[in-house]
């Protein structure tokens, strides 16, 4: 029955945010984790990079900032090329104490007492969508068999209610005489900052922005202040204005 709910939950949600918001919280009454988190591959460059992080609990979202910094370094970062989904454990791959003295564990996750985690690669025919990852504390003890099994379970339905949500969240970056892709790949956009004007672009304010991005509203005026930097810009309507009539220094 929990596996069921949480299935149904996966498929009420409508844009790839919500995840964050709907799905994970369910997913920890079916496979118990101390942090989760859900993290696409960036539409704006042929490398493979994962951003956009979303994370329970929201405090986590520093581990997996960090983790985008340092991902060069992780040796799991294979994982994100599989043209299948790939489902292990952390503690099958590498014993502890090479583990515990990794940079990626010292640098994102050592703060957080991570023990173990559960890593499930996002793949739709064959297209590399994204990675999600569950993570535990010691006293909790490793991830067994049956959380494995109980993740791959749900991955089938998340590979492909994900590609769903992504390929609408690409196809309105495109829409309104602007292409948002562009624009980011143009002026340097890091993920979080496409996300956010994504949500200018549907006319949200501020409280509603950072209740999708799952942000405080300092981080939110943080991301404000570094895309006006960049696109040269000293307000959200003149970002609008930039995205609707084109860049006329171009």
């Amino acid at each position: 029955m929990i596996l069921n709910n949480v299935v149904c939950e996966l498929y009420r949600c409508q844009t790839y945010a919500e995840l964050g918001q709907f799905f994970l919280p369910v997913l920890r009454m079916l496979i118990p984790f101390r942090y989760a988190s859900i993290m696409r591959r960036e539409n704006t460059t042929e490398h493979i990079r994962l951003v956009d992080p979303l994370c329970i609990p929201s405090e986590f979202l520093e581990a997996e900032q960090n983790y985008m910094r340092f991902a060069d370094d992780d040796y799991t970062g294979w994982l994100n090329c599989c043209r299948e989904s790939t489902l292990f454990r952390e503690s099958d791959l590498v014993g502890e104490q090479q583990r515990l003295r990794s940079t990626i564990y010292q640098k994102c996750y050592q703060k957080f007492h991570v023990y173990d985690s559960l890593q499930y690669g996002i793949v739709f025919n064959g297209r590399p969508l994204g990675a999600l990852s569950l993570f535990r504390h010691r006293e909790d003890g490793p991830f067994t068999s049956d959380d494995l099994f109980l993740l791959s379970s749900v991955g089938i339905h998340l590979n492909q209610h994900m590609s769903s949500l992504l390929d609408k969240m690409y196809r309105r970056e495109t829409v309104s005489g602007y292409d948002l892709s562009a624009v980011a790949k143009k002026y340097k956009l890091t993920g979080r900052e496409v996300q956010l004007i994504e949500q200018l672009t549907r006319f949200r304010d501020n409280r509603e922005i950072a209740e999708a991005m799952q942000v405080r509203d300092s981080t939110l005026q943080k991301h404000f202040q570094n895309i006006f930097r960049k696109l040269d810009v000293s307000s959200r309507w003149e970002i609008m204005r930039l995205l609707l009539e084109g860049d006329p220094r171009s």
